[in-house]
């Protein structure tokens, strides 16, 4: 017990010896009557009932205590409170009371009764009636009874005095004022009918306790039939909880960790029970919208490309979605929708910023973060907590609530230790159990060939298959295998043209595999698109683009397996076939990857014949595969870089491949005219500096306003290439060399224009050189090579320059 505890018990039991030797100087009145009263506090000392706050009880016995201060003299009213002190203390207990504790109860009541006593004999010497001395007298009675116990517990548990006294005891005065309420009338009733007409107190107390232990006991029943409820709701949302983990194998510990976190952390904040108890539930739920992500991005070992992430993003608004068809009765909606906004605004889905992020969803967005850090995942290893509550500290105030991030940093070593500790409450999913019965599915399995197995290799009629063990046949279908798949390697690669590529592989292939249509699906932006198709049954198919897992080639692109036999009619751009024909049947389709693993085209081979292929076509044509993917997507680059030679992508403006033909023109045509013609070479000098601080985007947006402002310097009939990435060639016809200082000028002036326009940092200029036809050359190579070597003399001098500027810079400061 603390000192101050200890000095207050020895205070208290000063002032009630105090109290006692007050009293003993008023004389003892009717000992009878005491008789009465005695018995009555001390049956009624036994009856106790529980306060609404708090594990405290309280005795019926206040009503005979306060008849006895109104009725008998002070020590004889002291009296009967000690005894009835002395009984609650040793009667109806859980935990016996020890010496200290008895004595200090009996001395807190002697002092409370003397103080009560004192307070009605001074109200009624002041000429004020019974029922105001009373009740005065009560209340103070119930300050110094209550005030007292509530100070010593709560500095023995090191908590604030008042708090406790206000949470556990203030609910007591009601009470206090009903007792003194019953003591007034039955001094009335008894002043007319006699003072025994007292004990009609005690069977209306007991029919009350009796009525109030009724009633709890009903309430107890409620209670946990409520318990009951709340424990089968917890089940449910732990059950929910294993479902998210049926496809995202890394929420089994997390889940439970991150509740253990965020309640503590909750209750740490002094949050509202339903918010806590919303809290808790989102917890487990919050990550719940992640069923409609597919299981190839939940668990993918590596980072998001842009198209996945925007896909994952979406399970804050369906989780939110699911949750509220449940009508939960707290707030658990705004928490799981919420949880990955930012404190800055940046976050989604909705980009809501400080305040307006709901409490729960910032304290769930600090633990997540700081749980899933601490977690191995598909893509890292788990980091150290020390380590993991930096990364969480600087990003307070961006991401995270710095007031929540403060309580995490105090507590992140005691969290743990408690998520630690209850790790093993939540039982993982078992995913890798068998099932013995079950012989085929109603559809029966993949069809192989012309046949439909059941389970036991049997077909449809219930017959063994039986082998046909032809040598010479074998033999023969082998030899034509490899001679197909010696001509068909030998072939691709040997040339740069998708569609020639395509052709080879289409014509020589029909020897080696019995279909009607070739196609080849080439994957753009959310879908395929048919780059060739061939065949006596091509008109089954139109160009229609097929989203992304949709149809049978959507879906071996979207899951990177290929499909035999699979049906051509759920493809999105099959025609249905004209009357008299068959249409397609079946489909053999296989994905082509690049050497990174990328799927980027579908290859799929369709028969108007039902089960046409087997599991040996589908093993030649992936022995082809990884030749055919590299041949054609080598084809593809190729194509790629020519139409890049041709037109730049990004500023559209001419390649180098289109500037040398408008060079060559014009240096024929001068040649015949004998007009002169100009050329100028332009690099920007810093653009590596911009790139680096302000991003790639920030430069490819100088790069445009660049195009956009040299086509707008120029003339019409000028022609600006871009051949580097901050180089750039121009084309003046009949401009003499006179006016290569204006050229040059006239390309500065643009530069400026546009680094002003964008108010860069970084103090961009450009190196320009200038040549002329025929001045400084004979040939297109020779003019060219001329201008390079000026724009090379100029960037030297510059950055000369600039490194000269820069070191006078620096002994400034170091004289300064």
């Amino acid at each position: 017990m603390p000192l101050r505890a200890k000095t207050l018990v020895l205070l208290t039991v000063a002032a009630g010896l105090s109290g006692l030797w007050w009293s003993l100087h008023f004389p003892l009145q009717d000992w009878g009557r005491f008789g009465v009263y005695l018995v009555a506090v001390l049956l009624s000392s036994g009856l106790k009932i529980s306060m609404p706050r708090g594990d405290r009880k309280l005795a019926f016995n206040l009503p005979f205590i306060l008849l006895a201060v109104v009725q008998l003299a002070p020590q004889q009213a002291i009296a009967l409170a000690a005894v009835s002190s002395l009984v609650e203390c040793l009667v109806g207990i859980r935990a016996r009371f020890t010496f200290t504790q008895i004595l200090f109860n009996v001395a807190n009541v002697t002092a409370a009764t003397a103080a009560c006593c004192w307070a009605f004999a001074l109200g009624r010497g002041h000429g004020l009636d019974m029922a105001p001395s009373l009740a005065a007298a009560t209340v103070l009675y119930f300050l110094i009874n209550t005030l007292t116990v509530a100070a010593v517990l709560a500095w023995s548990q090191g908590e604030g005095a008042l708090g406790l006294w206000q949470r556990e005891f203030a609910w007591y005065l009601p009470f206090y004022f009903v007792s003194g309420t019953l003591a007034v009338l039955v001094v009335l009733v008894g002043s007319r009918l006699g003072w025994l007409t007292t004990l009609l107190l005690l069977p209306a107390i007991y029919s009350v306790y009796r009525a109030y232990r009724t009633q709890k006991r009903l309430m107890a029943d409620r209670q946990d039939m409520l318990e009951e409820t709340e424990a089968l709701h917890l089940r449910t949302i732990e059950g929910l909880a294993m479902a998210i983990e049926a496809k995202d194998h890394n929420t089994h510990e997390h889940l439970l960790r991150v509740r253990i976190y965020a309640s503590e952390i909750g209750r740490l904040l002094g949050l509202e029970p339903d918010q806590q108890q919303a809290l808790q539930t989102a917890s487990y739920l919050h990550d719940i919208g992640k069923l409609a992500v597919p299981e190839q991005i939940l668990n993918k070992p590596g980072h998001l490309t842009p198209e996945e992430f925007e896909k994952m993003k979406i399970h804050t608004v369906v989780g939110a979605d699911i949750v509220e068809r449940v009508r939960f009765p707290y707030p658990v909606v705004p928490i799981v929708r919420s949880h990955h906004e930012s404190w800055d605004g940046s976050g989604y889905p909705d980009g809501l910023s400080g305040e307006e992020i709901p409490i729960g969803a910032r304290v769930l967005s600090v633990v997540d973060c700081f749980d899933a850090l601490t977690c191995d995942r598909p893509y890292r290893r788990g980091i150290p907590l020390d380590e993991a509550m930096a990364i969480v500290k600087a990003r307070s105030g961006t991401q995270f609530d710095p007031h929540i991030v403060e309580v995490l940093e105090k507590n992140y070593v005691r969290l743990e230790q408690m998520a630690h500790e209850g790790s093993g409450d939540l039982r993982r999913l078992q995913t890798d159990v068998v099932v013995e019965r079950g012989a085929a599915p109603a559809a029966g399995f993949e069809r192989d060939g012309s046949t439909l197995l059941d389970a036991n290799g049997a077909d449809e009629a219930g017959a063994a298959p039986q082998p046909i063990l032809d040598a010479l046949g074998l033999i023969a279908a082998a030899g034509k295998e490899s001679q197909g798949l010696f001509e068909i390697t030998q072939m691709l690669g040997s040339s740069l043209s998708p569609s020639e590529t395509i052709l080879v592989m289409s014509s020589r292939l029909r020897r080696l595999l019995p279909f009607d249509c070739f196609a080849l699906y080439l994957i753009s932006g959310e879908g395929l698109t048919l780059q060739h198709v061939d065949g006596p049954a091509s008109s089954c198919l139109s160009m229609r683009t097929i989203p992304m897992g949709e149809g049978l080639s959507g879906y071996v692109a979207d899951c990177a397996q290929p499909i035999v036999n699979g049906n051509p009619h759920v493809e999105p751009n099959y025609v249905a076939a004209v009357a008299g024909s068959t249409g397609l049947q079946s489909a053999l389709s296989i994905p082509l990857t690049s050497p990174t693993g990328e799927v980027f085209a579908v290859l799929t081979l369709y028969s108007t014949k039902a089960d046409a292929f087997s599991r040996e076509h589908l093993r030649i044509l992936l022995a082809l595969e990884s030749k055919f993917a590299l041949s054609l997507e080598n084809a593809l680059r190729f194509r790629q870089a020519e139409q890049y030679a041709l037109v730049d992508p990004l500023t559209e403006l001419p390649g180098l491949r289109q500037f040398r033909v408008a060079l060559d023109a014009e240096l024929n045509r001068s040649r015949r005219s004998g007009d002169p013609f100009s050329v100028a070479v332009c690099d920007l000098n810093q653009f590596h500096q911009v790139m680096e601080e302000q991003g790639r985007s920030a430069g490819d947006n100088l790069l445009r306003s660049l195009a956009v402002a040299f086509r707008e310097s120029c003339r019409s009939y000028d022609v600006v290439a871009r051949v580097g990435a901050s180089k750039f060639l121009f084309l003046f016809p009949a401009a003499e060399g006179e006016l290569n200082t204006t050229l040059a000028e006239l390309i500065e002036a643009a530069v400026r224009r546009v680094v002003q326009g964008e108010a860069s940092a970084v103090q961009l200029t450009a190196s320009i050189g200038v040549a002329c036809f025929p001045n400084d050359g004979s040939t297109a190579e020779d003019v060219l090579a001329a201008a390079d070597r000026r724009m090379h003399v100029e960037k030297r001098r510059y950055y000369a320059t600039h490194e000269a500027a820069a070191a006078a810079a620096i002994s400034l400061v170091a004289v300064a």
